[in-house]
């Protein structure tokens, strides 16, 4: 598939767009073909959504009959209803490109008590649920897995964000979920998600219904030096010149997060220019903040002037490793470890720090880069 952009930003296309991941990508491949399921983490935006599609396109490249493949957002998901109705209308849409598929499902259908709905734009199905209660939620997840148990194929499916489980207000979402996993016997699932912590809670913890059930992989920042080649190829493409060095110092400066790597070099790709240069790459940075500058104010608004000092604490310092150390504290004028524990707890809940290695760091790039200059 040829695209205008050779940096996409909102989907994945093609291995022709897709940047290295040969490791994962055959760790991946050797799980399923083993029957190990898989923890896919990282923190959000780096690429653990393409990684699983780049996974799903050489099965199908491959074009193997016999496996059937499943990707489920459950990011929007908020219960378990709500759990059992995108799972089922993946079911649902991936059989409809066989023929005889209604017959194929009604045993299925019976058991979740749903109905099919036609949308009237687009013809595409779907499911009603006439059923509330938490016993029927149960049961319905009972029939789909037992629905998928019966099918000749081996299905791949991958839960993607799959920590918003233990936010669902029913209190045994885990241990319903596992009861059933650890029954499907010809199929593997990949449990992929950006809360790290609690996903590593979930599969590590002794007790917990998913206690050390699957295999963990972390996706780590991409080579920078591949990157770079991989960039300068595809600028190359579109007639277009930068120098290595040039390519991987930007990377750096946007650090190595593959969302606003790709992002950058997206908005890179649109200037008239055919040899691209420093001047260019400092322009656009100062563009895009001035873009984000009306939101980026805003955080004033909706955070303390304590979380949105240590914010811009952290972005000076680009990593933070011991923000309740008195150097840190006293060169940021802040007045106590204990608010600054407090401040890092509330910016770690509203996701905009992270800790990775032992370091904080600004989870928004552009976020950083202009609190560095404010």
């Amino acid at each position: 598939m040829e695209i205008n952009n050779p940096f996409p930003i909102l989907d994945y296309y093609s291995p022709a767009y897709f940047c290295d991941r040969q490791k994962e990508l055959q760790t991946l491949i050797k799980a399923f073909e083993s029957n190990r399921n898989i923890i896919l983490l990282s923190i959000r935006r780096m690429g653990k959504t393409g990684l699983i599609k780049h996974l799903f396109y050489h099965f199908r490249s491959e074009n193997k009959k016999n496996i059937r493949l499943l990707y489920i957002d459950l990011l929007k998901t908020q219960s378990l209803s709500e759990f059992v109705k995108a799972f089922s209308n993946k079911i649902l849409q991936d059989e409809q490109q066989n023929e005889n598929w209604f017959k194929k499902l009604s045993g299925m259908l019976s058991g979740l008590r749903a109905s099919i709905t036609i949308n009237d734009k687009d013809g595409t199905p779907a499911l009603e649920f006439g059923y509330k209660t938490a016993e029927e939620n149960e049961r319905s997840l009972e029939s789909i897995f037992q629905y998928l148990a019966e099918q000749k194929e081996k299905y791949l499916i991958a839960f993607d964000e799959f920590q918003q489980i233990t936010s669902y207000p029913e209190t045994n979402v885990e241990a319903v979920l596992r009861t059933h996993i650890q029954h499907q016997h010809k199929d593997s699932f990949i449990f992929s998600g950006s809360g790290k912590h609690v996903l590593i809670s979930m599969f590590n913890d002794y007790g917990r219904p998913f206690y050390q059930s699957s295999e963990m992989v972390y996706l780590e920042r991409l080579d920078v030096d591949e990157y770079a080649e991989f960039i300068q190829k595809k600028l190359k493409s579109g007639n277009k010149k930068m120098s290595l060095s040039l390519i991987k110092e930007t990377i750096k400066q946007l650090d190595v997060h593959t969302f606003y790597v790709q992002y950058f070099f997206n908005k890179l790709y649109e200037i008239r220019s055919t040899q691209i240069k420093r001047d260019d790459v400092e322009e656009l940075m100062d563009n895009i903040l001035q873009e984000k500058e009306y939101v980026f104010f805003n955080y004033r608004n909706i955070l303390t002037s304590m979380q949105f000092n240590l914010l811009k604490a952290i972005a000076k310092e680009g990593k933070v490793s011991s923000p309740n150390s008195s150097d840190f504290i006293k060169r940021y004028d802040f007045t106590q470890a204990s608010s600054v524990n407090a401040a890092l707890k509330s910016l770690s809940d509203k996701e905009m720090i992270y800790k990775e290695y032992g370091n904080y760091r600004v989870y928004d790039v552009f976020l950083s880069k202009w609190l560095e200059r404010y």
